[in-house]
């Protein structure tokens, strides 16, 4: 399953209130369920997060994306865009975060 599946099977969940979070708008969420849906597997967005798997905690498991900006879609942002580079920015800079913390560990 590519991620792109995977992402709008997770965000469909999220929309049949069985998801890892509460929606506050479902016609926000499913407008960017469509967009995403819409984006071709090639597009850049998509293709950062193409070695994502449901492990890795800089996106799945990430408070920020989907506790923070998913649930108020709708409410607080409304460009489907925007929401996808602001998910894209969350799952970079955990990464980034967690080779900074990396590196520290190394000896010497």
């Amino acid at each position: 399953m590519t991620f792109k599946a995977e992402f709008v099977a997770e965000l469909e969940d999220c929309l049949r209130g069985h998801g890892v979070v509460p929606v506050s708008d479902p016609g926000a969420l499913a407008r960017f369920i469509e967009y995403v849906r819409l984006l071709p597997e090639e597009h850049p967005r998509l293709r950062c997060l193409e070695g994502v798997d449901q492990g890795s905690g800089s996106f799945w498991n990430n408070p920020a994306v989907w506790w923070e900006r998913v649930p108020t879609f709708g409410v607080v942002h409304t460009d489907c865009g925007a929401l996808l580079d602001d998910l894209l920015d969350e799952a970079v800079n955990d990464e980034v975060d967690v080779l900074e913390m990396e590196i520290r560990e190394l000896p010497g």
